[in-house]
């Protein structure tokens, strides 16, 4: 595919000088000697095979090749200039780089951070949140929102909550009189990768757990709490992502049961400080925690 694309200085000369019409101004903007701009369009000439300018004109003048080549070469520049600017946000803005899970930011943090952009309009911020985001090297990033047992030695580690996690279903799901023992024998739906799971909730309340386990997995508390709202079984959530459906009625607590546990959802940084940006929206999020 790149077999067709001519070198990027030679391209880049070659939009400099047509737009100056000037091989000195265009050196001056690309940080070149004169004889340098010349030498790279002239390259470029040659491995196009067409003349690009009519040089023994003042000032110079695109020939027709040239002007019918400076238009692509033109919208690939501002193609790339915005593609990078999209990926890696605006030169001289660096943003705030955050991972984080991604029912917290639908169930949690979204609604909230509008907030936190009128307060501060300036800070850009950028959201990791899908399933490669595990990959990104803790470099790459300012803050890490994780859910865990907060021992994370080598990072400076703040407790954002410690909730409660209990059994939620569809209002139609919730009999009168139903038990721990009975739950046990309805439809379960387990979120994958947890520590804190249904068959640890069972074992907490002497029980003995299905022998077939759940029949609904998914590795999302959102996708666990959706499946419940839709009356497909009893999900055991953090309260924190379950009280927006509790709050509109979509679910209700199977039991008045609490799962103990020792998770908590935690903010970490590096140790050697942040940029003052991310520490903009560290305050803010213990404060929104708070």
């Amino acid at each position: 595919m790149t077999r067709n694309i001519p070198p990027m200085p030679w391209l880049r000369a070659f939009e400099a000088s047509a737009r100056h019409l000037n091989f000195s101004i265009a050196a001056d903007e690309l940080g070149l000697t004169p004889a340098a701009v010349s030498y790279q369009v002239r390259a470029l000439e040659d491995e196009l095979g067409y003349r690009l300018f009519l040089r023994k004109k003042r000032p110079m003048e695109l020939t027709t090749m040239g002007a019918l080549y400076l238009p692509w070469v033109t919208r690939a520049f501002a193609l790339l200039g915005q593609g990078t600017s999209d990926v890696f946000g605006p030169r001289m803005v660096r943003p705030v780089r955050i991972r984080c899970l991604q029912s917290l930011v639908h169930l949690w943090l979204g609604p909230r951070l509008p907030d936190f952009r009128a307060r501060h309009p300036d800070v850009v911020l950028q959201l990791h949140m899908a399933s490669w985001a595990s990959t990104l090297d803790r470099d790459q990033l300012d803050l890490d929102i994780r859910y865990g047992d907060g021992r994370w030695p080598d990072r400076d580690v703040h407790l954002l909550c410690r909730d409660p996690i209990f059994p939620v279903c569809h209002p139609d799901l919730a009999r009168p009189g139903l038990t721990v023992d009975g739950l046990a024998a309805a439809p379960l739906i387990e979120i994958i990768g947890v520590a804190d799971t249904w068959r640890q909730f069972f074992v907490q309340e002497g029980v003995a757990p299905p022998d077939t386990g759940p029949g609904l997995q998914a590795d999302q508390s959102l996708a666990a709490l959706e499946f419940a709202a839709l009356g497909m079984g009893h999900a055991l959530v953090l309260k924190l992502f379950a009280d927006p459906y509790l709050r509109d009625g979509r679910l209700v607590r199977s039991l008045p049961v609490d799962k103990r546990s020792e998770q908590g959802l935690y903010l970490l940084s590096a140790r050697d400080g942040l940029a003052p940006e991310a520490a903009l929206f560290r305050d803010w999020l213990i404060n929104a925690f708070a």
